[in-house]
């Protein structure tokens, strides 16, 4: 029995054309001019032991058709499992998608028993060209719309729109209760203190910017020194402090750091109040105290800027609690001296300082009107040009002309109207902290506010 080969063309799919070369012996089957008669003389299917072999430019059977093109690109054609390499191929029960190469940092959380686990989420972020919280929060937490979250994590960033090259942002919050999806708690060593979370219209978190009212009693010491052998101080820093007379300190108490920037403008009408805005550095943990030397060891454990040496300590407040509304019992005249910024307008919810506190009969929860006399498109005049005075007349019978707007009256017996509200969030001797809760105009430094008794 001698064997022979025959190669026969195949239709594979209506698309592929194959070449089967076949094996067969002679004896098995019959040519098929010899086959019997109402049988079928076309080549029958290939069978077992039979050998394919593509012709030159078509690809070998099974062969991926679509080699450049990225997994989440590629056509899939079996829905019941996941062939897509980009989503990391996550276990069943996982219901969240992570993108990102395998091996990159992610997070993989929202499993079907409320758990996660984290994937090399990092403490710290440092910013890179292009970097947005938005893009941060979608790429560690799976969720772009948790960029708020991260913001509450950064008291340095005043703006969370802008975040530039070389910031670090803080990924994680630190202490009991926080974040346990993406890992292990962090320490309050890990450079942000455990603050509870801003609740809006409940409290003022100051970020960057304090006041303390009286510069004397307010300061207790000063940053004078560091183990480590650097110029500019930041988180974990070991540092060393004098404290003044009279302060006694423990281990364990927290300090604010800052130094002062400016005191409240001197504004006409207003009183000349103590006190000074302060531009808060950071916060420090006293570890050691020697009352003979009046030197104390701290460490640093969170700094919103650059701390140096010479920067102040204090018991600094940076929580300001919005009281609820209070009864006025009295009659009490104030102006605006000026915001915790130095803005040039101020309006809803921004700190303000007034020239009235205790002494004169505030207290927290009072509330201010805010009032202004006058015609205000007239005042706006005053930085225009005279043309915006000017009107065009049409409606005449003769050449269109133009006159100027007149301004009768004397503004100042014009009645008073109500263009904001203030609380009182906290009271000094002789002045106050305000939160503007109402404002349906600009405030300006010099403004005058009024708590009417009964109010």
């Amino acid at each position: 029995m001698t064997a022979r080969s025959r190669a026969s063309l195949w239709l594979v799919s209506g698309a592929t054309l194959l070449f089967v070369v076949e094996a067969r012996a002679q004896s098995q089957t019959p040519p098929p001019e010899e086959m019997p008669p109402g049988q079928n003389a076309e080549v029958p299917p290939p069978e077992q032991g039979q050998v394919y072999v593509p012709p030159p430019g078509y690809p070998a059977p099974g062969a991926d058709l679509n080699p450049g093109l990225s997994s989440s690109s590629k056509p899939i054609t079996d829905t019941s499992r996941s062939q897509d390499g980009f989503d990391l191929n996550q276990p069943s029960g996982r219901s969240s998608v992570v993108t990102g190469n395998k091996g990159a940092s992610a997070v993989l959380g929202g499993g079907a028993g409320g758990g996660g686990r984290a994937v090399s989420v990092p403490p710290i972020h440092l910013v890179r060209r292009g970097d947005t919280l938005w893009d941060l929060s979608a790429r560690y937490y799976g969720n772009p719309y948790e960029w708020p979250r991260v913001w509450s994590y950064n008291a340095h960033i005043d703006n969370p729109h802008w975040i530039y090259p070389g910031d670090q942002v803080r990924m994680r919050r630190p202490g009991p209760g926080g974040d346990l999806r993406l890992g292990s708690p962090l320490g309050r060593e890990a450079g942000l203190i455990n603050r509870r979370p801003l609740v809006p219209g409940n409290t003022v978190f100051l970020r960057t910017q304090g006041f303390i009212g009286d510069p004397e009693k307010d300061v207790w010491g000063e940053l004078v020194g560091a183990r480590e052998d650097q110029m500019l101080l930041s988180d974990g820093n070991n540092v060393y402090l004098t404290m003044r007379e009279g302060v006694t300190v423990a281990p364990g108490q927290r300090l604010t750091v800052f130094r002062t920037v400016r005191q409240p403008q001197r504004v006409e009408g207003a009183r000349k109040v103590p006190g000074e805005i302060v531009a808060i550095k950071g916060t420090v943990r006293i570890d050691q105290f020697d009352p003979k030397s009046r030197v104390a060891r701290g460490k640093i454990i969170e700094s919103v800027d650059v701390i140096e040496r010479g920067a102040k300590v204090g018991p600094v407040d940076r929580e300001l609690d919005v009281v609820p509304p209070r009864t006025n019992q009295n009659t009490v005249w104030a102006r605006v001296l000026t915001s915790m910024y130095p803005h040039v307008y101020m309006g809803q919810n921004q700190v303000v300082f007034i020239d009235r506190g205790s002494a004169d009969g505030l207290a927290p929860g009072n509330r201010l009107s805010v009032v202004r006399r006058g015609d205000a498109w007239r005042r706006s005049l005053v930085t225009t040009t005279t043309m915006a005075r000017e009107r065009v007349l049409v409606d005449v019978p003769e050449r269109v002309r133009i006159e100027t707007t007149p301004l009768h009256g004397d503004e100042l017996k014009f009645p008073e109207e109500i263009i904001g509200e203030l609380r009182v969030l906290r009271v000094e001797r002789y002045s106050s902290i305000a939160l503007v809760t109402v404002s349906h105009r600009e405030i300006v430094v010099g403004d005058r506010c009024i708590a009417r008794r009964g109010y």
